[in-house]
């Protein structure tokens, strides 16, 4: 452990910080030794063993077992996955509990470091050691599905430790992780045990051969508290593939031991071509469009389109087929969702449509020559690629009455 920020004997000057994220309110107050170890005593129990100088740690005792300088273990492989010199660099930590791993990046100088964790008895431990130390970083109540990168923006460096084996929705939360991460992912877990059989094997899966990866999912009590629930122990290579298909394209794993793994995931420049359409998302709105018509009529629509995703749309795609463009079409069925004309229409984009903008197109589409009650299902299409549908975005369906 680092130990740049001891703290001499007698009052104890404390630097707090209890705004938000973007604020920087510093107040110094007196604390005595006493006051800092009565007040680590009122927040039992401590997780993390953080040492606060003059010989204090905020840990005296296990709680489930774990060494009682736990992190420490841990944190001599994981620090040699980060640089030295953090200068200049973002780091979110994510499933902080008391902050060690937070506390570590800010004494390598990052110059932004926000440490997230679901429990707030956690974060209380984390802003009052953040008050000791002294040290300008901060902490919120936030668990990882409520990640999002248009509110909070990306960090270089994130820190998943000691976390997704408690995820009950494991895909979901790794491609937040993804989101929010502009270069690194470092991660931390529980691994399935290997001599319970955790060898990937190829089984045949209709026409093709897929590979299959062993993933454990652990029966947790009915007494239990969510916050302590383990869910999912993944193999090596399920963990590398879980990653890999979130949108990882460089996967590292640095160390297996003790059914632990440490593993690094980094982003290449610009990403590749199939992670980007990983996250094609919309957000469709109908502007103006008639509920009922005339049959072979003209029908004219209006929608309000908005890039919902992560991935800028391009209005353009490859070649004379445009092949990657992305368009508004349109689907016709009858109300049981009988399918009666898949490619109903087409529509373009009037520019490429970055993550967060709309724009308002029109499409042109014939009513059916029959009268009955039909279905118009918007959706965004990646030419030749795939519809948006695809990557589990939503389509906007419009009831439609062609009278007699």
């Amino acid at each position: 452990m680092l130990d740049c920020c001891k703290l001499t004997v007698g009052p104890f000057f404390v630097i707090t910080n209890s705004l938000p994220l973007g604020h920087n309110a510093l107040e110094e107050s007196i604390m005595t030794r006493e006051e800092i170890v009565a007040e680590l005593r009122r927040l039992e129990p401590w997780f993390h063993a953080i040492d606060l100088g003059d010989g204090i740690s905020t840990k005296i005792r296990s709680v489930m077992g774990e060494p009682v300088n736990h992190p420490y273990g841990p944190w001599q492989s994981i620090q040699k996955c980060l640089p030295e010199d953090l200068s200049g660099k973002s780091v979110l930590d994510v499933g902080c509990n008391a902050g060690f791993y937070s506390f570590e990046a800010k004494r390598r100088g990052a110059a932004h470091v926000l440490g997230l964790d679901a429990q707030r008895h956690h974060i209380r431990q984390a802003v009052f050691a953040r008050k000791v130390l002294g040290l300008n970083l901060e902490f919120r109540r936030m668990n990882v599905y409520e990640l999002d990168q248009r509110r909070m923006g990306q960090f270089d460096i994130t820190l998943a430790l000691g976390l997704i084996y408690h995820l009950k929705h494991l895909v979901l939360a790794l491609e937040n992780l993804y989101n929010v991460t502009r270069e690194t992912l470092i991660i931390e877990t529980a691994i399935m045990p290997p001599e319970r059989g955790s060898a990937s094997f190829s089984h045949p899966l209709g026409q093709d051969h897929m590979r299959l990866h062993p993933l454990a999912l652990v029966e947790n009590p009915r007494d239990a508290k969510e916050q302590v629930f383990n869910w999912f122990l993944p193999s090596v290579e399920a963990l590398e593939a879980l990653l890999r298909n979130t949108g990882f394209d460089n996967i590292e794993v640095v160390e297996v031991k003790n059914e632990r793994a440490v593993v690094v995931c980094r982003k290449t420049a610009g990403g590749s071509e199939e992670s980007a359409r990983l996250h094609y998302f919309a957000a469709l709105a109908l502007k103006a469009g008639a509920p009922a018509c005339q049959p072979d009529q003209e029908l004219s629509f209006t929608l309000r389109v908005k890039n919902s995703g992560l991935t800028r749309w391009p209005a353009r795609g490859e070649g004379l087929s445009d092949k990657g463009a992305v368009h508004l079409g349109a689907h016709l069925m009858h109300t049981n969702d009988e399918e009666i004309s898949w490619d109903y229409g087409r529509a373009n984009l009037p520019q490429d449509l970055e993550p967060g903008a709309e724009a308002v197109i029109d499409i042109v589409l014939r009513a059916p020559p029959k009268p009955g009650r039909y279905i118009v299902e918007f959706d965004m299409v990646s030419e030749y690629i795939a519809w948006f549908e695809d990557f589990s975005s939503a389509t906007l369906r419009h009831e439609l009455t062609v009278e007699q």
